[in-house]
């Protein structure tokens, strides 16, 4: 076992492997694709899918993918595990930044979630 953080979520299970390709600042992918088949449905991701094709991605989309991304874990923890991510430095991310932005999207009407413009 590892721990990222100090929340019980943020215990993940020890791989020497992909531990020595973070430190070498490799990422490690493996993980961000575990942790993304945990926090993604399947179903759900087809349906964005046809979304984006159509070009009918909305705030309320947006909003659904920032929960999901959370559910992941950390943004710095997931940022760690990019490849090439530790050339940008040491990036400071505050989540709670992320629940600024829900906030804001929550409190939009219908119309201007569909289109900001307004």
């Amino acid at each position: 076992m590892q721990v990222h953080g100090e929340k019980l979520s943020d215990i993940e299970v020890f791989h020497p492997d992909r531990m020595a390709t973070r430190i070498l600042g490799m990422g490690d992918v493996l993980s961000i694709i575990e942790k993304a088949e945990e926090a993604f449905d399947e179903q759900e991701a087809l349906e964005l899918e046809k979304k984006l094709k159509k070009q009918e991605f909305d705030l309320d989309d947006y909003l659904a993918q920032l929960r999901q991304i959370k559910k992941m874990g950390s943004f710095s923890s997931l940022l760690k595990m990019i490849p090439g991510a530790n050339k940008l430095g040491d990036i400071k991310v505050d989540d709670k930044e992320f629940v600024k932005i829900e906030a804001m999207i929550c409190s939009m009407t219908k119309k201007e979630k569909r289109n900001p413009r307004y």
